[in-house]
This record gives C-alpha cells, sequence and structure tokens, in this order.
C-alpha cells in the first residue's frame, strides 16, 4: 500500500479503508488553501459558500493550570452558521464594528494536512496546523496564532464544504481581538 507521499506502508486494513485517495488529498489541500486565501482577501461572503447550513464552528484557546491537572479549554468561539453569517456581516460594515475599522490584515499558513474518510459517502476527516499572522494598522507589532484544526468537509453539488470546524488554539493568553475568523 502507497500513502499519499508515496512511501509504502504496512497499515492494517482497518486504516486501509479509511484512506483517501491522491486526487481527494490534492482536492482537501487545494480546498484549504482556497479557503485561507479568502479569508486573507477579507472576501468572507466567499468564505461563507464554503459552509454547510448546518455547520458549527469552534475555536478553543487554553488557561494553564497545574502540571497535575492539565490545561482548561476554553471557548473563543462556538457558532453555528447563522451567527456566522451575523458576525460576517458585522465585521463587513465599518459602521458595526470598530475593532475591524480599519480592517486587520491577516496571512494564514495551513500545513501537514491529514485526511481520512468520515463514516458518510463523500465525507472527510480532516486535521492541519494552522499559523496566523494577524497586524493592525494602528498597532507597531502583529500577532501570532498557532493551532490544530479539526475538520469535516462534505461533498455537497460536486464541491466541499466544511460541516464543522474546531480549531485548539496553543496559547492561553490571546493578544487584541479575535473578531476575525480563524
Amino acid at each position: 500500500m502507497q500513502d499519499v507521499t508515496g512511501v509504502k506502508t504496512t497499515a492494517p486494513a482497518a486504516a486501509a479503508a479509511n484512506e483517501v485517495g491522491v486526487e481527494a488529498y490534492l482536492a482537501i489541500q487545494r480546498f484549504l488553501f482556497v479557503e485561507a486565501a479568502l479569508l486573507d482577501r477579507r472576501d468572507y461572503r466567499g468564505w461563507l459558500a464554503l459552509l454547510t447550513d448546518d455547520v458549527t464552528y469552534r475555536v478553543l484557546a487554553y488557561v494553564n493550570r497545574d502540571a497535575d491537572v492539565g490545561p482548561l479549554a476554553y471557548a473563543v468561539i462556538d457558532e453555528p452558521a447563522f451567527r456566522l453569517k451575523a458576525r460576517v456581516e458585522q465585521i463587513l460594515n465599518a459602521k458595526l464594528t470598530h475593532a475591524e475599522n480599519p480592517p486587520t490584515l491577516t496571512r494564514r499558513f495551513v500545513s501537514n494536512v491529514v485526511a481520512a474518510a468520515g463514516e458518510r459517502a463523500g465525507e472527510y476527516i480532516v486535521t492541519s496546523n494552522l499559523l496566523v499572522y494577524r497586524t493592525r494598522p494602528s498597532i507597531s507589532e502583529g500577532a501570532l496564532y498557532a493551532g490544530e484544526r479539526s475538520d469535516v468537509l462534505r461533498e455537497l453539488n460536486g464541491s466541499l464544504r466544511i460541516a464543522q470546524r474546531e480549531v485548539r488554539l496553543d496559547q492561553s493568553v490571546l493578544h487584541g481581538s479575535i473578531s476575525t475568523l480563524l
């Protein structure tokens, strides 16, 4: 058996059942790159078109605790589709959001994409690493956000859509507002 890197593996048959082919993997990777470009260009309405109608979107950060207790996760964003649409409309209306006037400049880097077939046909379970650089025109230093994303992507009418996303940020202190989407 060969994986997408061309390296022969000896994975058990159960893992082979969840593998995606090279074509599907490249389509998933391309989809994630296009999504990042839409957000970097502030094409939020174009980004909304990449979501299913029943999408759930969560961004988690962590409060560091003693080693024996471990970190405690808390949701920075936990929204269904209708709230994401409202957030986008607010971000795009300069009169409604002081935090995005003037707009935040961002650059997203998506890497380490791993994809497996989901439970249903045309569904994929995808993890990736995310690095976001964010800067405001009024602030001399930018902020970096790093984390891991877990997505459920679905094929709808021949195109991939985000049905579920959870971003787990690798930091406990968030610099500035998180009004733009990760």
